[in-house]
């Protein structure tokens, strides 16, 4: 009894086989090149942001050092009023600036994956 279900599982398992070495598989090169799109935009707003910080940092550092050496109270809150604006104004700026690289980035890999399904729609017709 036990070799005859051996031999149905051995039958059943190479006509599975067959079928699957007769199925196409689908073309993941449009899939692939809108991932690389993807990201390559991601990276590109890892990078803003990093440069973002850094700038925001040695900014901190001279106005520290431009406190120290303010001679009164007066001068060192007038520092660091101008200081905050100028930190509202550039994180707004950079928040734009996320935005429409992340938008940009979504869009550019879209457009790529969106261009190889029409083209392999095409090749497909033409085939017939």
């Amino acid at each position: 009894m036990a070799k005859a279900e051996d031999s149905n599982v051995k039958r059943i398992g190479e006509a599975e086989e067959r079928r699957l070495k007769g199925a196409s598989l689908p073309d993941l090169d449009p899939l692939i090149r809108a991932s690389n799109k993807l990201l390559e935009g991601w990276m590109a707003v890892g990078n803003e942001m990093l440069e973002f910080g850094k700038n925001r940092i040695d900014q901190s550092l001279e106005l520290s050092k431009a406190m120290a050496q303010s001679t009164s109270l007066k001068e060192a809150m007038d520092l660091q009023a101008k200081y905050t604006r100028s930190i509202v104004q550039d994180c707004l700026s950079e928040a734009n600036k996320i935005a429409d690289l992340s938008t940009r980035s979504l869009v550019d890999s879209l457009a790529s994956w969106q261009s190889s399904d029409r083209a392999a729609v095409e090749r497909a017709e033409a085939a017939e």
